[in-house]
């Protein structure tokens, strides 16, 4: 997950570069629709696998959370990262998209952690 999140981080960073610069930056080419954008957009389906898979339904939700969102997070930068590459003008449904999808993250998120963190004082269940 950290080698995703890392790959994300320095994607958006590769990024900028083409905002500032535009398609006359040299490195556009060697980073946009080569296998490493595909690799990148695999984050999704990982935390998915994780959430919800067979081998890893027997681990508490509350051991593999951060790992599940920290794949989810990836992949939203990810996202972000290709906005910035399509400098298309109005982008309006791919900025919902992006928007609309880190405010599931950050409820799922929420939701997962009220979920697990309510321990229940009864003596006798």
């Amino acid at each position: 997950m950290y080698m995703i999140l890392g790959a994300s981080i320095s994607f958006l960073l590769v990024s900028f570069g083409n905002l500032a610069y535009g398609r006359d930056w040299p490195g556009f080419g060697n980073y946009v629709g080569g296998i490493w954008s595909a690799i990148q957009l695999l984050a999704t389906p990982s935390g998915f696998y994780l959430l919800w898979g067979r081998q890893w339904r027997a681990t508490p939700l509350l051991t593999k959370i951060n790992t599940v969102f920290g794949y989810f997070v990836a992949s939203w930068i990810n996202l972000l990262s290709i906005a910035f590459f399509t400098e298309t003008s109005p982008l309006t449904e791919y900025y919902i998209l992006l928007f609309g999808s880190a405010i599931v993250i950050l409820l799922g998120y929420m939701w997962a952690r009220k979920r697990t963190s309510s321990p229940r004082d009864e003596i006798f269940p």
